[in-house]
């Protein structure tokens, strides 16, 4: 028992480090494949300890949404060439490791949890200090745009290298942040939360914005302090309005920037024509990079890299794209079980669940957060820290 507790700490304590490192420690391979180290430190996670779990809360919509997703992927497999089937099979086989952590940390004993929560608040720091420094000392990333990854100028993008997913992180970080001080009245997780909010500024990813005011409003209506939710509100537009005036000028720190929204239109018409011509089980899960070849549809040419390639910025869309009405409905009814699953849990991690949902569930219309792993394992540990 004495050996397995450790080798869990063990593995924890490498899967958040894994996590800190973002988008930093990956390998793009030329077949569409990319492997991250938090990608190998979660594989471990799971494989290790999978012997060593009871049945969780939440097992059976996810299996149920699992059955669907390896049904629609079978079901298209003679439609896929074997290379195509084989990068199709391994993002699902990421996402069921993925949801594997939820099983294996529901199962952790009551003092590790505690242990497990402070760990949180140390890698969200971490991720939050790389952020500032890199937008200080690394303004932008255009020396990485072979690579494919947007210039975002003057923008925070941690470790993450992409302003809308940092920001979307930043919000439930600050919302795990915020049930941590209501329940313990601790200083450090309120000036966290504070320095928290100056970095969701920072990252002037509109989506993230929106996230923010749907998750703050959910958390102090769940809390019970619905007068703070305009403090909060007055205090982040005055700090957005002071960078708007006095920061850095580019194309993307402003906010009335149209580029981005139009860019989200051909996606999502994309989307809707792979679903419109599968759509009851869709393309499989996740060949959407395969039918839009296949389907002639046309996507803005490069001669490099494309990380947004094998998804759509809707992760809705995204789903019904590759799963069908069939997927869709599965995955509405994990979430639906996951709110449900929240009301009867302690009160910090109730609103903090249950805001930190809403939120991801609005943001995730505007940029695939629910399916970006780093939010996805973030999700996971909470569900599983507040179970038992």
């Amino acid at each position: 028992m004495a050996k397995r507790l450790g080798l869990q700490k063990f593995l924890f304590v490498i899967l958040l480090m894994s996590f800190a490192l973002g988008e930093i420690a990956r390998i793009q391979f030329s077949n569409g494949i990319a492997i991250k180290a938090l990608d190998i430190a979660v594989f471990l996670f799971v494989v290790l300890q999978i012997f060593y779990f009871r049945r969780p809360l939440l097992a059976r919509p996810i299996l149920i949404f699992v059955s669907v997703a390896a049904l629609s992927l079978l079901i298209n497999s003679v439609n896929l060439k074997t290379n195509e089937m084989l990068v199709s099979s391994l993002y699902l086989i990421r996402w069921i490791a993925y949801a594997g952590v939820y099983f294996i940390v529901s199962n952790f004993d009551r003092d590790f949890k505690k242990n497990a929560s402070r760990f949180l608040v140390v890698v969200g720091g971490v991720v939050l200090s790389l952020g500032f420094v890199q937008y200080f000392l690394y303004p932008n990333l255009r020396n990485l745009y072979y690579l494919g990854w947007d210039e975002h100028l003057y923008r925070l993008f941690s470790t993450f290298l992409d302003p809308n997913f940092a920001g979307a992180f930043f919000v439930l970080y600050f919302l795990f942040l915020l049930g941590l001080f209501f329940k313990r009245k601790n200083i450090l997780h309120g000036l966290l939360a504070i320095v928290t909010l100056l970095a969701i500024a920072l990252t002037f990813s509109r989506s993230a914005y929106l996230m923010l005011f749907v998750g703050l409003f959910t958390f102090m209506i769940l809390w019970g302090k619905k007068r703070l939710f305009l403090i909060f509100t007055i205090v982040f537009v005055s700090i957005v309005s002071v960078l708007s005036m006095v920061g850095f000028k580019s194309e993307g720190t402003n906010l009335l920037r149209l580029t981005s929204s139009q860019a989200r239109i051909p996606s999502a018409k994309s989307a809707l024509a792979i679903f419109e011509k599968n759509p009851i089980f869709g393309v499989g899960f996740n060949a959407y990079q395969f039918a839009i070849k296949k389907y002639n549809i046309t996507r803005s040419e490069s001669k490099y890299p494309n990380h947004s390639a094998s998804g759509t910025d809707n992760s809705f869309l995204f789903v019904l794209a590759t799963t069908g009405i069939v997927g869709l409905f599965a995955y509405l009814y994990l979430w639906t079980r996951i709110i449900s699953f929240a009301k009867f849990r302690k009160k910090m991690f109730s609103a903090v669940i249950i805001s930190s949902s809403v939120s991801l569930l609005v943001g995730s219309l505007f940029a695939n957060s629910l399916f970006y792993a780093p939010i996805t394992l973030w999700m996971w540990i909470l569900l599983g820290l507040s179970e038992g």
